[in-house]
């Protein structure tokens, strides 16, 4: 199974609650392996979910992938982000693009959960 680690556990906690359904990457970062905790982002493909620690937390499929603008923010990312609107995105994205221009592009990828794994998510249970 391939891997994938969010920059923070709240992130990961976000997904396990079915809040959060999208992420972005930077063009060029989504066809290569990062690292051990990091693979290659592929639709169609299940990622086992890792926190800061390490810990393998859930696992995700990913259901699709585009190729989105900076000045044409997609309502399913903003929302799959749990942003309210296309400008909280922005606001929130802002240091990881490192303040992009407005025809900026990158890539927004859409999973859905599929399984959580960790006995530590009290009152959650597996979906599959």
């Amino acid at each position: 199974m391939k891997r994938i680690q969010f920059v923070s556990d709240p992130l990961v906690e976000q997904i396990i609650e079915g809040k959060k359904t999208a992420s972005v990457a930077k063009v060029g970062e989504v066809e290569h392996d990062e690292d051990e905790y990091n693979s290659a982002l592929v639709v169609g493909e299940y990622y086992a979910v890792y926190d800061s620690q390490f810990i393998h937390k859930c696992t995700i499929r990913i259901a699709a992938m585009e190729l989105c603008r900076w000045n044409a923010i997609p309502e399913r990312l903003w929302r799959g982000e749990t942003n309210a609107s296309a400008e909280e995105f922005k606001q929130d994205h802002l240091d990881y693009f490192h303040n992009p221009p407005e025809d900026f592009e990158f890539i927004a990828y859409y999973f859905e959960l599929t399984e959580i794994v960790n006995s530590a998510c009290v009152g959650y249970s597996n979906l599959t």
